[in-house]
């Protein structure tokens, strides 16, 4: 899940909380809802790591981003015929290190809530468990370790043109980096 917010939404008070409160609220729940805030979040998932897999020259700039230590993101973009912009994104899900049982019933709740109208299909050879949804432009789910982590991968392109439809593709190229990451977790 991902939660975005700006100085004017912070403001905001919603049952006399801000919108940070309610986040932190809900990153204390067993629901695994919310973001980690992992200092490590993006030694996990490197620049390296999205030049291999995705086969990017050094002429392709990618840009790193890191949101409240919570999701790393890498940014490009590619010219040819159309113009397409390229996002891939790590997120940990909050808390730390979960039991076996927090683990199912965390997943468990996720179906229901998150996943349930989101394509959500299951992935073999990643992780303890994993599965693939349309969340996002498309989302890798692993639960691996006792960690609940979401690589994410979406393609925007120029107005009026199709985004291409390669899902097992973007699933083999989120399963790769998900290996990735758990190896460094």
């Amino acid at each position: 899940m991902f939660f975005y917010s700006s100085c004017k939404d912070e403001k905001s008070q919603e049952n006399g909380k801000s919108q940070i409160e309610q986040i932190d609220q809900l990153e204390d729940d067993d629901s695994f809802a919310g973001s980690s805030k992992r200092d490590d979040i993006c030694q996990l998932l490197k620049e390296d790591d999205i030049r291999l897999v995705f086969d990017l020259s050094d002429a392709i700039e990618i840009k790193q981003e890191k949101d409240r230590d919570a999701i790393c993101s890498y940014n490009w973009e590619a010219s040819g015929e159309k113009f397409m912009k390229y996002t891939v994104m790590l997120n940990f899900a909050s808390g730390g290190k979960r039991t076996k049982s927090q683990m199912d019933k965390a997943w468990e709740q996720q179906n229901k809530t998150v996943y349930s109208k989101r394509n959500m299909q299951s992935v073999s050879g990643v992780g303890d468990r994993a599965s693939w949804s349309d969340l996002g432009g498309g989302q890798l789910r692993v639960a691996a370790d006792g960690y609940i982590f979401y690589v994410s991968h979406s393609v925007m392109v120029m107005p009026g043109e199709d985004k291409p439809k390669d899902t097992q593709g973007m699933i083999d190229k989120t399963k790769i980096l998900a290996k990735k990451i758990i190896e460094r977790t």
